[in-house]
């Protein structure tokens, strides 16, 4: 029999993992800067940047293991971690990154906009940027459509939670480098595209493996900037023009290009999602 959560409301359980979601992060940044000082450790910001993401996705994972223990009274494998019956679903969130971003950055070849040229990679860098962007989708994910929408989905119609989810994400990476409002707009449309089969399926490896495959094809792949941030890639890129096509240095996610084109995918998908699952919403 399943236990009922400490706080009926979800939107208030929400609310409470966002203030100990974003203190954590927050004093935990605070915390290891601290220490790197007083140990006077010389850190690179490369060091820096890939403990960040292991450091951010620790928090993630405790956060949300602490409040669907504590106040939800459910498992973390609840929250949509179901792999068997999901192959398709993983299948098309892995393609769906890949044809995204094949499909824009062609458009920015054949306007002469984009040159790319052989990069001189290093083996471990480019192996640890991969870990990277699979504990990013990972945490980001299990955070934000796992835990946020999925307590959202009990208060409010699921329409309007997966609105205020992928607004959440928005703001969350608002403080990335070099963001901008296009790159506002365009990360809340992904977030509602990261959501479209959550609110149906309650099972988060689309959004997972959709989130890797951006990642991953966009920066470690096709060299552009990840969300404002730099990573080993395989291409180096030769890019010019106007930034409202290019993102300029928040990489493709401010481009309109983007918003173009995650906005016609985001549609199709929750058509397609809703005529696949609609026997099967409560």
């Amino acid at each position: 029999m399943q236990s009922s959560p400490i706080i009926q409301k979800g939107w208030l359980r929400v609310l409470l993992f966002l203030i100990g979601y974003l203190l954590l992060i927050f004093f935990g940044s605070a915390l290891t800067g601290v220490l790197i000082v007083l140990a006077g450790l010389s850190v690179t910001p490369e060091t820096l940047f890939y403990g960040t993401i292991v450091l951010s996705f620790i928090i993630a994972f405790s956060t949300v293991a602490f409040f669907r223990n504590v106040f939800d009274r459910q498992t973390v494998k609840s929250l949509g971690f179901t792999w068997k019956g999901f192959g398709k679903e993983r299948a098309a969130g892995f393609l769906t990154g890949i044809l995204l971003l094949s499909a824009m950055a062609t458009v920015l070849w054949l306007m002469k906009l984009l040159q790319w040229f052989p990069a001189d990679v290093d083996p471990t860098g480019f192996a640890l940027a991969i870990v990277m962007m699979i504990l990013v989708s990972f945490a980001e994910e299990l955070v934000f459509r796992g835990y946020v929408l999925n307590n959202l989905m009990q208060s409010i119609p699921k329409e309007a939670a997966l609105f205020t989810s992928a607004v959440l994400f928005a703001v969350f990476h608002s403080l990335n480098p070099n963001f901008n409002l296009i790159a506002f707009i365009n990360i809340f449309i992904a977030g509602m595209l990261l959501g479209v089969n959550y609110i149906y399926t309650r099972n988060l490896w689309f959004a997972i493996f959709f989130h890797f495959s951006w990642n991953f094809f966009q920066g470690p792949v096709l060299g552009f900037e990840v969300s404002g941030l730099s990573l080993p890639s395989l291409l180096d890129q030769n890019l010019k023009g106007s930034i409202l096509l290019t993102g300029g240095a928040f990489g493709l996610e401010a481009s309109w290009l983007t918003t173009f084109s995650t906005s016609l995918m985001a549609i199709a998908l929750f058509f397609l999602f809703q005529h696949k699952y609609n026997s099967n919403v409560e």
